[in-house]
């Protein structure tokens, strides 16, 4: 039996626009003590739990990670919301209100909240905190701004810090080194650390999403093979992805091209929106099946 071929992963439009996010998440869901010490600037904190954020309130808005933590001696969520570049259709400050607050109607605990913005150019203007000063109905909620680029990242690659290293690509290089050389000193450090190949392999692949971010393709490919990358399970989940995805759009095209075949009206395309809004793929190829079975098309 010929062995089916696989999918190249060398082209970036083939991975989700959420890539970055996911990628920051993934890292940070795999090592949360090395994110909370970072963050917080104390290094006796310690993850209790990395927490599920399955409430309705908290996962419709993609709040990105909450931990709890014992922060000497005291509990609290730490709350990460993962920023690609500025946050342009609703302010920063809004989000992170909204965020907290509901974080906090969930968990019932202090949630401390961090915005980490991976692009060395996002972020310059967020003021960290979100005021309504109105007498009798004050709100003020404080939150850390972290840029990826204002942190040196040499040290975090000598203090082999196993949660940053697929970050230290956006963070900002000895003077010297050259972006493309400062990507192959982390691909090397990276490599270094004491995984095995599966967890390697995730591990190789999320710091190539988010070098992706400020390296073109090939560059990165260079130093992470396309064959370290087919092998991680979030690239994996990424192509599987994209397969569903055009299955989805092909059966939709199939239901409306039927449509229009059998009753060759305009209004055809107005059922479109409805269909798009169906994610299971089953569904519509049960719709797909219907098709042929109507007298009408209202019915």
């Amino acid at each position: 039996m010929a062995q089916k071929p696989k999918q190249s992963v060398s082209n970036d439009t083939q991975l989700p626009a959420g890539r970055y996010d996911i990628a920051s998440k993934d890292v940070i869901q795999r090592n949360p003590e090395d994110w909370l010490q970072f963050a917080l600037g104390i290094p006796e904190a310690t993850a209790i739990a990395v927490l599920e954020t399955e409430q309705p309130t908290v996962k419709s808005n993609r709040a990105d990670v909450f931990i709890e933590a014992d922060v000497l001696g005291k509990v609290v969520i730490a709350h990460f919301e993962i920023q690609t570049h500025d946050s342009t259709q609703t302010p920063m400050p809004y989000r992170v209100a909204g965020y907290a607050g509901r974080g906090i109607e969930s968990f019932q605990k202090e949630v401390w909240s961090h915005v980490i913005y991976l692009h060395p150019s996002a972020g310059r203007n967020d003021p960290g905190e979100y005021v309504q000063d109105t007498p009798g109905y004050e709100i003020h909620i404080r939150y850390k701004v972290i840029r990826l680029y204002d942190f040196a990242g040499q040290p975090v690659l000598d203090a082999k810090v196993i949660g940053l290293i697929p970050f230290a690509p956006l963070m900002k290089p000895p003077a010297e080194v050259n972006t493309e050389q400062w990507f192959a000193r982390c691909v090397e450090a990276a490599k270094s650390v004491p995984l095995d190949e599966p967890d390697e392999a995730d591990y190789l692949a999320d710091m190539g999403i988010l070098a992706g971010l400020i390296l073109d393709v090939p560059i990165v490919h260079k130093f992470i093979s396309e064959e370290i990358m087919y092998k991680s399970s979030v690239i994996q989940h990424f192509l599987q992805q994209g397969i569903e995805q055009g299955a989805r759009e092909s059966t939709i095209e199939g239901i409306l091209e039927a449509l229009e075949i059998q009753f060759r009206s305009s209004g055809v395309q107005t059922l479109k929106p409805m269909l798009e809004s169906i994610e299971e793929l089953q569904r519509l190829k049960d719709l797909r099946r219907a098709v042929l079975q109507v007298n009408s098309l209202d019915e």
